[in-house]
């Protein structure tokens, strides 16, 4: 009887140091890149997506649990358009020096400049926001020997144009012959 009270003793010792240690080192919310600056997606085809990583980390003790959420400056307009994109978990719960990545994608629907917010949240009252910025860009026009449009990565249509134009340089030179007999 008297080991199960010293033994009950420690363990309560323990637990209060414990507590005590993690009162001093509680969780710290650390995101690179460092929400100081904007998070630029830069120039982006309409249609298409660019993609970046953010990481969230628990630089501090203890377990860092949150969220993440998304704000799309955009959204007050008449078509409550959404360009920004979080995909996968937008939840986490952190450990010491463990790390969560988000991943933010950027789609634009329209030739013009767009901005949103991204906002994480987390225990011991941390949180972050963090500017997104991108640029929706036409794609450039191409020219081809029958008429101009789009530009695309099959580029067949250049490929036609130089047969083409093969085709008729073969079909002059035969019938310039012909002529001068």
């Amino acid at each position: 009887m008297k080991n199960l009270f010293f033994f009950s003793t420690f363990i309560v010792i323990l637990l209060a140091i414990q507590l005590q240690l993690r009162a001093d080192n509680p969780p710290v919310l650390t995101i690179q890149p460092s929400p100081q600056y904007d998070y630029i997606f830069g120039f982006v085809e309409v249609g298409k997506i660019a993609e970046k990583e953010m990481y969230i980390i628990n630089t501090g003790q203890g377990i860092l649990s949150g969220s993440v959420t998304l704000e799309d400056a955009e959204q007050n307009d008449s078509n409550n358009e959404k360009v920004f994109f979080i995909s996968g978990d937008t939840n986490f719960s952190l450990f010491e020096n463990q790390s969560a990545v988000i991943k933010i994608k950027f789609m634009p629907l329209k030739a013009k400049e767009y901005q949103g917010k991204l906002k994480v949240v987390a225990s011991e009252s941390q949180s972050a926001e963090i500017t997104l910025k991108g640029i929706g860009n036409k794609a450039p026009k191409a020219y081809y020997l029958f008429g101009c449009g789009q530009s695309s990565e099959n580029k067949m249509s250049y490929y036609m144009d130089f047969v083409v134009i093969l085709f008729a340089i073969f079909f002059l030179t035969t019938r310039k012959s012909k002529i001068t007999v």
